[in-house]
Parts: C-alpha cells; structure tokens; sequence
C-alpha cells in the first residue's frame, strides 16, 4: 500500500520567502497564503501582500502568469498588461499587472513569480500585492517597493 508525506520527492519543503515592510504594515495569518501583510489603516480597501507556492512536474512562471491574468480577464472589466521581467536579489520574476472593478471600486495587483527548482518538480513563488480604493496610486507605490525587496532562499530555514 502506497504512503505519501511531505516533504517528499514530489512534495518538497518550500522555499524561504521573505519581504520587508515598513513600521505602519501589519503581519496577520496567512489562511490559504503562505504569509500575509496588510497596511496598518486596515479596512476592505487597505493594501494587501501575499505569498504562495505552486508545486508543479510541468508548469512555467508563463503558465502561472497566463492563468493570472486569465483570472483578472474574466472578472467585471478585467484587464491584464504585457507581462514584465525584473532581477530582485540575483533572481528572476516574471512581473503582471492586473486590474479589474468590484464593488464599483477598482482593484489592482501586481503579481511577481519565479521558479524554483525542487527535485523532481518546479516551485512557482508568487508574492502579489493588492491595491483597492481611491488612494491606489499612493498605495501601488508602496506595495511595488515592498515587493522589490522579495528574497527567495530554495533552501528553506528561517524563522
């Protein structure tokens, strides 16, 4: 009878994902990301950042990035822009900007994604920022310089 465990072969301890935030964010449970921070106003329209991992034999930072912006393209005047490339920390990601209306409100996010080899399969990180309201300008700048400081250690270990 077959068993199955993580970390293992096919399901590998993810990697250390970490950004800096400024003293006026606040750190709150993850839920279904791995980590999450929110600026310090809170509320429904307070900017948002989070982290995942995708765990994949097969996919890309460009299949990642085409169901992303396939998801933001579905929702109520969605749109996607060109996807961009920046080196953060000797690392690679693949950058989308992604917008839609909800509420009457827009939304933006700004998701970064780079691959990390594990084995036998990929790890697809994902940070996102996510910017609501009628200060999104102020506050797409503050989350794209959060997201510039993401470090991604393959190996694991922190805190």
């Amino acid at each position: 009878m077959p068993t199955v465990g993580h970390p293992s072969a096919l399901s590998p301890a993810y990697p250390h994902i970490e950004l800096t935030l400024p003293d006026d964010w606040t750190v709150e449970p993850g839920g279904d990301a791995l980590l999450r921070a929110v600026h310090g106003r809170g509320g429904d329209l307070a900017p948002e950042l989070t982290a995942y991992v995708h765990t994949s034999r097969e996919a890309s930072t460009d299949d990642l990035v085409d169901d992303l912006a396939g998801e933001a393209e579905g929702r109520d005047e969605g749109e996607a822009d060109e996807t961009f490339v920046v080196e953060l920390e000797g690392r690679e990601w693949t950058g989308l900007n992604v917008s839609w209306i909800e509420d009457g409100e827009p939304v933006y996010l700004v998701h970064l994604v780079t691959a990390v080899e594990a084995g036998e399969v990929v790890h697809l990180v994902r940070v996102t920022g996510r910017i609501a309201g009628p200060d999104s300008e102020q506050d797409y700048e503050a989350v794209q310089s959060i997201l510039e400081t993401a470090v991604v250690d393959p190996m694991g270990g922190g805190a």
